[in-house]
């Protein structure tokens, strides 16, 4: 490969993950370009400007905000494992020449762990900005319908929206309404995408049941 088609690949890196846990196809895609890219580096003799490119676009796996406690285990959890992937691409470029193909195995395995710490993540994070809030109590019989397959996405919204409402109408301070439920759609919005996956369902289930 080229430093001109090189140069194109890192192009296709830089394009930001699309949503807060991106789906397990886009998720693929990113990472098997990430390893192809580092692999077609590596063999060129671009190893030290991959790496350094690589360490600044595992940032889109993770993201940037600041998290703490479960959450930071997880961003710590999903910056290893991307790393560890993307050294496996300069190991296959270093010790062999053919083409730079991504071990389909390896891409399954390392989409599956990146995607369930994410969703995992987003979970924990915004669940604490409700958790924190003045506005809990309110919040949790909506996730509990949601956990029951009750209501959808948008009926969940609709019954946040709501809180906002009221809370605006007695005069509480605006930022921390829009904060606050804000983080509940996030949460309603991580419960309803993995409703087909009954792993990650019950332990988002259990999360919110033990951290309420």
């Amino acid at each position: 490969m080229n430093i001109k088609s090189l140069f194109s690949l890192f192009i296709l890196l830089s394009s930001p993950l699309a949503t807060f846990a991106a789906n397990t196809e886009e998720l693929s895609q990113k990472l098997d370009e990430g390893y192809r890219y580092a692999c077609n580096a590596t063999q060129t003799g671009e190893a030290a400007s991959a790496s350094y490119q690589l360490e600044n676009y595992r940032m889109l796996f993770t993201g940037t905000q600041a998290v703490v406690g479960f959450s930071q285990i997880m961003h710590d959890e999903i910056d290893n494992i991307v790393a560890g992937f993307f050294k496996k691409g300069m190991i296959q470029g270093n010790t062999s020449t053919a083409a730079c193909e991504t071990p389909q195995d390896l891409l399954a395995t390392a989409t599956r762990a990146v995607y369930t710490r994410q969703v995992k993540l987003t979970l924990a994070s915004n669940f604490d900005d409700v958790r924190f809030s003045q506005y809990a109590t309110e919040a949790y019989p909506i996730f509990d319908s949601i956990i029951a397959a009750k209501i959808s996405e948008e009926e969940a919204n609709s019954s946040i929206n709501k809180i906002a409402n009221n809370a605006i109408i007695n005069n509480e301070d605006a930022v921390a309404v829009s904060n606050a439920t804000n983080a509940m759609k996030a949460v309603a919005e991580v419960l309803v995408s993995v409703r087909n996956d009954k792993e990650l369902e019950q332990f988002l289930s259990d999360y919110i049941r033990k951290h309420k």
